[in-house]
């Protein structure tokens, strides 16, 4: 899903350029984005088909997980039986979609049951040195930061992950099924904030799992740091729907960042209030 950082999305496209193997369809959803939504960046290639589909949306709160189901709903009528979940902002590793076939395919560890959510490791990209000519698609592990808590892994290997605050949404697989029979993401949640948790606690209470597919990395590219009051304002409003649908507050880093920050702060009777 997209709005604005064109030149990010552009970048994901060649990078499922250079992969090893393509998509069926690369399922893009528009936020609002009018040359999105219009047609008006070269998004196609003649190795799969390209389907953009908007959503109605609030400039002052995405909606991720509206978007996400969107995206996911347009690849199933496409035919995808995989649905692999990439941000605008994320280009996939060389054998990415590969890794997560393959791992599909022989199937998950042992003891690893229900739905299955498969996520590689997660890498970040730094600033582009020339935005004219753009990243080296072919060493983009060399100048890129892993993410300290993603286990290293030989390709191919797989992991279980008992510890579900390691998911994260902007870069898993799963299979169509899975998604949804776990219901997709809870569209109640506008913004970036809660809903990858949200949406780990229904795969958890499904009695699903967590995998680590070793080699399915994926590269995250610059993007500016949240404003602190447009962020504060989502975490209410995403705290309050946590507590309306699973009973308890939030355990989470946003929150946690907010708390440190002094400007949110735990009220008596439950729930978060703005300092």
């Amino acid at each position: 899903m997209a709005k604005g950082r064109h030149e990010h999305l552009l970048g994901q496209v060649d990078g499922l350029s250079v992969g090893s193997v393509p998509p069926v369809v690369h399922s893009v959803v528009s936020m609002g984005d009018r040359d999105l939504t219009r047609g008006r960046l070269p998004l196609g290639t003649d190795r799969w088909r390209t389907v953009v589909r908007p959503v109605q949306s609030d400039r002052r709160a995405l909606p991720l997980a509206q978007a996400r189901n969107a995206a996911a709903e347009a690849a199933v009528e496409e035919g995808a039986d995989l649905l692999v979940f990439m941000g605008g902002d994320v280009i996939p590793g060389k054998r990415a979609l590969e890794r997560y076939a393959d791992a599909v395919t022989t199937g998950a560890p042992d003891g690893v049951s229900g739905p299955v959510v498969w996520q590689g490791p997660l890498l970040h990209l730094p600033p582009l040195e020339n935005e004219a000519l753009g990243y080296p698609f072919g060493h983009l592990a060399e100048i890129a930061t892993p993410t300290g808590s993603d286990p290293v892994l030989e390709p191919g290997q797989l992991l279980h992950e008992p510890d579900w605050g390691h998911f994260r949404g902007c870069a898993f697989a799963m299979t169509a099924r899975d998604f949804a029979d776990v219901g997709g993401f809870c569209p109640d949640y506008t913004g970036h904030g809660l809903e990858d948790a949200d949406f780990a606690r229904k795969v958890g209470d499904a009695g699903g799992s967590l995998v680590w597919v070793g080699g399915a990395a994926s590269y995250l590219q610059p993007v500016p740091a949240p404003d602190t009051a447009d962020e504060l304002r989502i975490a209410l409003r995403h705290a309050a729907t946590w507590r309306a649908r699973w009973g308890t507050d939030p355990d989470h880093p946003m929150i946690d960042r907010l708390l440190g920050a002094g400007v949110l702060q735990r009220a008596e009777t439950g729930g978060y209030v703005a300092v």
